[in-house]
């Protein structure tokens, strides 16, 4: 957890006390705060909920000293030529030409480009280069970074699916979420259940999945899981429900690396937002009795995630996962690789 969650989780925390025992005054006296301080925070937290706990960030100041643009290209252009060159070498390099920049101004803007270790500037000027040399090591970089982002060329091409522990409810127990994301439009779809067996995982494809991309006649060629034993076994040759029903339908069954989460990162993530946006809110505001209950206002939350609300990721840029799913791509694709 980073400071800003801790603090926003404090936050929450002096609010939730006050709401459970009606007692403004004694909640103030108790988290020794005041009371204009609670009510900065919950005007806040109702405006922009949970993520308004957490604290402002600063604006970036203005450097007036700051090296122009034209003379950053010029070291970024010198980089390509020489990326084993530090700051020092590259400012008495170019006072030679009659260019005065100083080893710090230098290196401040490899700091901002990200640049200022030999390795990456070895890469840079490899990717920027007219006849650049794929060396082994580069190609092992580039995996590398590939990892953290999931490729997905048009909609359908990969759903990522994954188990999510919502917490415990009284009255219904142990509650546990199938989260599941469209991986090309970031299109999101949510179901919660009293377990996390195959059976849960199997019923969210068969009344969540298939029948959205059925509605929207869009093909799904492929799910990817984690090794979790609601997806697959792990006996050798064994057979197991969920993939054979995906087998049954024509799509493709991938699982990630093991002890390697950051592979579905994506689904991570929705379920963070489900968290942060959905969860930690409603709770404070409502007592469920029943699971369908919960299951219909995650469900308006959903519809209003995939149809209304913009996502600033840097698949949509500002755009609604809707806009994104339904964006004839699929039409322009090429064919499923073999």
């Amino acid at each position: 957890m980073t400071k800003d969650e801790r603090i926003a989780s404090y936050k929450y925390s002096v609010l939730e006390h006050a709401y459970k025992n009606k007692n403004i005054t004694g909640t103030c006296r108790l988290f020794n705060i005041s009371r204009t301080i609670y009510y900065e925070w919950l005007m806040r937290f109702n405006k922009y909920g949970y993520l308004g706990l957490k604290d402002k960030e600063r604006s970036k100041p203005k450097m007036p000293n700051q090296i122009k643009p034209d003379f950053e290209q010029i070291i970024y252009n010198y980089i390509i030529d020489y990326p084993t060159h530090g700051p020092r070498r590259i400012s008495n390099e170019l006072k030679t030409q009659g260019i005065i920049i100083s080893e710090t101004g230098i290196y401040n803007v490899l700091v901002r480009k990200g640049l200022n270790h030999r390795l990456d500037r070895l890469f840079y000027a490899q990717e920027h280069s007219d006849n650049p040399v794929i060396t082994e090591r580069y190609q092992r970089e580039l995996e590398k970074k590939k990892e953290a982002h999931i490729e997905s060329f048009c909609p359908g091409y990969l759903f990522c699916q994954d188990t999510f522990y919502v917490g415990t409810i009284k009255g219904l127990g142990r509650i546990y979420q199938q989260t599941g994301i469209d991986a090309y439009s970031n299109f999101g779809l949510a179901k919660v259940y009293t377990t996390k067996k195959a059976e849960s995982a199997l019923d969210f494809v068969k009344t969540k999945v298939i029948p959205v991309y059925d509605l929207f006649g869009i093909p799904l060629d492929r799910i990817l899981t984690d090794n979790g034993k609601e997806y697959t076994t792990h006996w050798k040759n064994g057979r197991h429900d969920y993939e054979i029903f995906l087998a049954s339908c024509g799509i493709t069954h991938s699982r990630i690396k093991p002890r390697c989460p950051k592979s579905n990162g994506m689904v991570e993530r929705f379920n963070r937002t489900l968290l942060e946006e959905f969860y930690q809110i409603v709770m404070l505001r409502k007592i469920y009795t029943s699971l369908d209950e919960l299951q219909d206002d995650l469900d308006q939350f959903i519809y209003n995630y995939n149809f209304k609300r913009t996502n600033q990721g840097y698949r949509l840029k500002g755009k609604i996962p809707y806009q994104k799913f339904t964006d004839g791509k699929r039409k322009l694709s090429l064919p499923k690789p073999g």
